[in-house]
């Protein structure tokens, strides 16, 4: 890049690289590019470390994904997010004693997970509403149309995947 194209690499570069070798599944791959970097003498972005841990979880790889963690913790120790992926890799996988101490540690070290979050704006108002949050004033007008949607896909799932159908509408 930079003798081709005189550009000089930034984080998201790289970042992009990583992501796209996990967009793929080429985890290996996505490694011996972070190897190459640091070989060069160049640091790590937590960025880079985030796209392979998201490609790990993608792609059940506990190993690489334990070693993106922990990199990602060693720069950011109280970001939630990058234990509980820890955690969903290791239940994919079926190491239920992994998760708990992924859990167990997460919660020794105060971290705690933060709920997800959505902004709207309509006309001149704006709303925000926190995941699981039931306390807007307006919350049972908000939620009618997604029942009667619920209720229409249940219908059309008649004869399919009703399991995925549920999985779907409760985990949210």
């Amino acid at each position: 890049m930079k003798d081709e194209c005189f550009l000089q690499p930034t984080a998201g570069h790289y970042t992009c690289i990583v992501d796209l070798f996990g967009r793929f599944g080429l985890i290996d791959e996505a490694m011996s590019f972070i190897d190459q970097m640091r070989a060069d003498g160049l640091e790590v972005p937590v960025s880079v470390w985030g796209a392979i841990l998201g490609a790990c979880r993608v792609h059940r790889n506990v190993e690489v994904g334990a070693v993106a963690a922990e990199n990602v913790l060693a720069i950011e120790p109280n970001r939630s997010g990058t234990y509980m992926i820890l955690a969903e890799i290791y239940a994919s996988v079926g190491r239920l004693n992994e998760v708990e101490r992924v859990l167990t540690q997460m919660k020794k070290n105060g971290v705690k997970k933060q709920p997800g979050c959505s902004w709207i704006e309509m006309n001149d108002g704006g709303s925000v509403f926190l995941s699981g949050d039931k306390s807007h004033l307006e919350f049972d007008r908000i939620v009618e149309p997604l029942e009667v949607l619920h209720v229409d896909v249940e219908l059309m799932s008649v004869g399919s995947d009703q399991n995925l159908v549920q999985s779907c509408w409760h985990s949210g």
